[in-house]
């Protein structure tokens, strides 16, 4: 059932916020008049970013760090603005992975691993999954990380 409302909110969500109007200018030429706003302020994803929240798509309800200033889950993001590497750790593990960044802030998770030993609840669910399909929203300082059927968003501050 969470799983419905969760897909339902995110496409009357994607619906509402991807329209587009236009109307004429004084020569007669269509322009654009109110365009989505931009989902990013940087097409990259690319910096080196610790998780600080997750933030559950249905309640809303934020689930904080518990030891901000322990290791942690840190991520550094490498890419072209089309391909990239992540590399970091949780607070047990490192990990490694690739990923894609598509159209309108889109990104495809094409690899992801890492040793997954030992790792405690909370920084446990930062692994994510190949072949995830999702968004990102990159502004100033922080960077969300959405995903396509997932019940948090995950929520990073650059380092």
């Amino acid at each position: 059932m969470k799983k419905i409302i969760s897909l339902i909110s995110f496409t009357l969500l994607f619906g509402l916020t991807a329209f587009q109007c236009s109307d004429s200018d004084a020569e007669g030429e269509q322009r654009l008049c109110c365009a989505m706003p931009p989902c990013s302020d940087v097409a990259s994803l690319s910096g080196t970013w610790r998780l600080v929240a997750y933030q559950n798509n249905i309640s809303g309800i934020m689930d904080n760090d518990p030891d901000t200033k322990g290791r942690g889950v840190v991520f550094t993001f490498t890419d072209s603005g089309k391909e990239g590497k992540i590399t970091g750790h949780t607070f047990a593990n490192d990990i490694e992975g690739a990923y894609t960044i598509s159209s309108a802030c889109g990104l495809i998770i094409d690899t992801f691993g890492g040793t997954k030993v030992g790792e405690p609840g909370w920084s446990g669910k930062a692994w994510l999954v190949s072949g995830a399909t999702g968004s990102y929203t990159r502004n100033g300082n922080q960077l969300i990380l959405s995903f396509q059927n997932g019940e948090y968003r995950m929520i990073f501050k650059k380092q």
